[in-house]
């Protein structure tokens, strides 16, 4: 599958509580659409607005480019390769923090985009099922 398009979009509360460590006042949203019409979506729980200047940032050098420019036009066919792909073309701005949290938004969305183009749970994708339940979990 080709990738034809990919958008970052801030999600944010109108008014943002900074005291609290909390992840659902703000994020990321990551869009990512092949060829085939299909669209898959990651999202990004780092700073939304630098997380979005990682993907959209333009080429600077081989190894130095915004990751939507490192999809665009790329010919899907091995997430990991992906993924690899990604990483070494952004090593010089992103080998930690954002750059990482941004990566993991699109590979996300990467492997949303490969589950349904195989009309399969993601879960599916990662390995044999190990649960029929786990406990919910929840932090304030």
């Amino acid at each position: 599958m080709k990738i034809t398009h990919v958008e970052a979009t801030i999600l944010r509360q109108e008014t943002i509580d900074t005291s609290r460590a909390d992840g659902g006042q703000d994020t990321l949203l990551v869009q990512i659409e092949a060829d085939s019409g299909l669209v898959g979506f990651g999202e990004v729980d780092s700073s939304p607005e630098v997380a979005k200047a990682f993907i959209d940032a333009p080429a600077s050098h081989s190894i130095n480019n915004g990751l939507r420019n490192l999809l665009l036009g790329h010919e899907v066919n091995d997430l990991n390769e992906t993924w690899e792909r990604l990483y070494r073309g952004s090593i010089y701005a992103g080998r930690r923090g954002a750059g990482i949290h941004a990566l993991s938004g699109i590979d996300m969305a990467l492997w949303d985009l490969q589950g349904k183009s195989l009309g399969v749970p993601v879960g599916s994708l990662l390995g044999p099922k190990i649960h029929d339940e786990i406990k919910a979990y929840a932090s304030v």
